[in-house]
């Protein structure tokens, strides 16, 4: 998906325009991972005229300063690190059960160069933490090609998101797989399925 375009008029405050391009970035990598028609469901959930949504206090203030001429310095602060908090937490819960290099080496029976080369063949998927490599551990299969879910690297080529997006689309239900996840399905040998899903991931 391309970035997302986000188009002002009112309120026309400094601060305010800031925060909204701030929670434009932060909500571009949850956007990438949805699909045309969950993107459509999601636009048509929004709709006031469709839903009356249950909003918390702090929404509801939130709400009413952009209505505002701008925000303050401190609470533009205030809003900059929730995001940076629900993005780190989301991170966290992606890379949760993980393994390092090394370990993927153990696991694999190779040398420790390996799983950097398959990470950069596209044939396994990692997220740099803290400066360690981090392999969910969901892809590995000890009945698959190389010890790989087989169809794996096939749908990592066939997404053109970012790798937290890629993990977070492969780990998700999908309503195009009768709600399994990706990686179940390709577990249940529905690779071509898979990946024809995946070649729809941010195209609209």
């Amino acid at each position: 998906m391309s970035g997302i375009n986000v188009t002002i008029d009112a309120p026309t405050g400094k601060y305010v325009k800031q925060a909204l391009e701030l929670i434009a970035r932060e909500f571009q990598d949850y956007l990438n991972s949805l699909q045309p028609e969950e993107i459509k469901c999601l636009a048509e959930r929004l709709t006031p005229t469709n839903i009356k949504p249950k909003y918390s206090q702090a929404e509801i203030n939130f709400a009413a300063k952009l209505g505002a001429d701008q925000i303050s310095d401190e609470e533009h602060s205030k809003l900059e690190l929730a995001a940076l908090t629900r993005n780190f937490k989301w991170r966290q819960e992606l890379l949760k059960s993980s393994l390092t290099a090394p370990q993927v080496a153990d696991l694999l029976n190779t040398t420790r160069q390996t799983p950097h080369d398959r990470l950069k063949k596209n044939s396994l998927i990692a997220v740099q933490d803290n400066g360690v490599w981090k392999f969910p551990t969901w892809q590995f299969d000890p009945e698959g090609p190389d010890g790989v879910t087989a169809g794996l690297p096939d749908v990592l080529k066939a997404l053109n998101v970012p790798a937290l997006s890629k993990i977070s689309w492969l780990t998700k239900p999908n309503s195009a797989l009768n709600g399994l996840t990706p990686i179940e399905a390709l577990k249940f040998g529905q690779i071509d399925d898979v990946i024809a899903a995946a070649r729809t991931v941010g195209v609209l």
